[in-house]
């Protein structure tokens, strides 16, 4: 590959884009940890708030909504996430990316994060439509954040331009940068326990095992025992490139 990929673990400045709370912790925890612990400053964008990802008929969007909010908030301190920005889109109904876009290139510009941490918008078989969505707006603007034709109201607001060194996309099936957790894995296990909502005992028993093995498999890649893995890119990557798929 002609351009080669940003090292994550130079990051010091990291803005993590989640559909839901819980798919941080659940892809990255590990990696966000490891950033927190080496001095990164990272700061969540929380796409929605998760209000229909409950479990129970007899508990309702509002219910769910604050129970979430506060799994994320107990998870974020675990891993040491600086700060959670909602952006408040409908649950199950992100919009379309040039919607979701909008706030995150200002968000980028107000923040200027070196990294940007989000899921892989191309991986195949993905059904929820947030998570098709929010990501691929995270990687558009990404793109397009350092244009200043690009919503350029944002200037009268003392928002530069601005371009991020990377993009760690999780849940790849392309990775190309394996992140040795061994020393915060435990903070990712104990982060993904506050999503009580989500796994409750017996989910949690059928998914940790899944957990465990996903991330013991990576690990072979990072001579470690458990690690996460993400498609690294720049945004050069992501534009007119017909070799990012090798990259």
């Amino acid at each position: 590959m002609y351009i080669p990929v940003p090292e994550i673990n130079e990051a010091r400045n990291v803005l993590v884009v989640s559909p839901h709370p819980d798919d941080a912790e659940l892809t990255a925890g590990g990696t966000i940890a490891l950033l927190a612990e080496q001095g990164a400053r990272i700061i969540y964008a929380m796409v929605t708030d998760g209000s229909r990802g409950g479990l129970s008929p007899n508990v309702s969007e509002a219910q769910v909504a604050a129970t979430r909010r506060a799994e994320q908030l107990e998870a974020g301190e675990i891993l040491g996430v600086a700060n959670i920005m909602w952006l408040g889109f409908q649950d199950t109904q992100v919009p379309e990316p040039e919607t979701v876009r909008e706030p995150l290139i200002s968000l980028i510009r107000k923040i200027q994060p070196d990294f940007v941490i989000s899921l892989d918008p191309w991986l195949p078989y993905e059904a929820h439509p947030d998570h098709r969505r929010a990501s691929m707006a995270a990687v558009e603007a990404c793109l397009l954040a350092a244009l200043p034709m690009v919503q350029p109201e944002d200037m009268a607001l003392g928002l530069a331009p601005w371009q991020v060194t990377g993009i760690a996309l999780a849940l790849s099936v392309n990775p190309n940068t394996f992140i040795d957790i061994d020393s915060t894995w435990e903070k990712k296990v104990q982060a993904l326990k506050c999503h009580k909502s989500q796994f409750p005992g017996h989910i949690w028993d059928m998914f940790y095992p899944l957990i465990l093995a996903k991330s013991q498999e990576y690990g072979r890649q990072a001579n470690a025992r458990t690690a996460e893995a993400f498609k690294v890119l720049t945004t050069t990557h992501l534009h007119i490139m017909v070799d990012t798929w090798k990259a």
